[in-house]
């Protein structure tokens, strides 16, 4: 069962520890944490998520988005996952496919230096656990969980349930934030393309070859990293 974070000034955190993977096993707790901005973060949350042995986070903001800062002696990188590339991103913004799952396989096939480029730092990152977040801890954090939670084998259901947690937590998150989540949006525009949250992002786990695209993508070397949870647990189980 995924283990519930109680971090003053965030509501919608996680650990990614917990999940049901193919083998029977469980993923390790103490590796990987999702959250939303970091801004209202307390002295005492920090000293939370220290005590939970976060030394990393890494930002997936555009620039422009950027705020806070880390405290001293917790590592930060910060890497644009959506990029720039108006390409892409105009007609997904027309069509609101940018708050769904909906473009998470094109970005991974169209945009993979994005990915790759937080998937290499995760895998450098100093020992202890790495916290990545967005703003609302739920499109771009979706993505990367997604990825993170396929490489080591998670079960379509537990991942599904991850996913859906955002949704249960928005009520939450607009009080703490002071501002919508736009979750009936979100549920127009998933409705739109004929899916609920969980058809679409079951769709999209679903279908995600992870085996091809490290190949692809990545370095034998960031791959393990990746595959093995920072060397926590043993690979997932291939495929039959």
């Amino acid at each position: 069962m995924q283990t519930r974070l109680e971090i003053e000034g965030l509501a919608n955190v996680r650990e990614l520890g917990g999940l049901d993977r193919r083998d029977g096993s469980r993923t390790p707790s103490g590796v990987f944490v999702r959250a939303e901005v970091l801004d209202l973060v307390t002295e005492a949350g920090w000293d939370q998520l220290r005590c939970h042995g976060v030394t990393t986070v890494v930002d997936l903001r555009r620039p422009e988005e950027r705020s806070g800062a880390v405290p001293t002696g917790i590592a930060i990188r910060q890497l644009d996952l959506d990029g720039d590339e108006r390409d892409f991103w105009a007609p997904r913004e027309r069509n609101g496919q940018w708050g769904t799952p909906l473009y998470y396989a094109d970005h991974l096939a169209q945009l993979p230096h994005r990915l790759a480029g937080v998937l290499g730092a995760i895998a450098e990152a100093p020992r202890g656990a790495v916290l990545f977040h967005c703003g609302a801890g739920w499109d771009r954090t979706g993505l990367v969980a997604a990825v993170l939670l396929k490489a080591i084998g998670v079960t379509e259901d537990a991942a599904t349930q991850d996913y859906l947690a955002s949704f249960e937590n928005a009520d939450a998150m607009a009080e703490l934030h002071s501002r919508s989540f736009d979750v009936h949006e979100r549920l127009t525009i998933l409705d739109g393309f004929g899916h609920t949250p969980e058809s679409a992002f079951r769709a999209m786990y679903r279908q995600l070859d992870l085996d091809a695209w490290f190949r692809a993508h990545l370095d034998d070397h960031t791959a393990n990293v990746v595959r093995t949870w920072r060397g926590s647990a043993a690979p997932a189980p291939a495929h039959r």
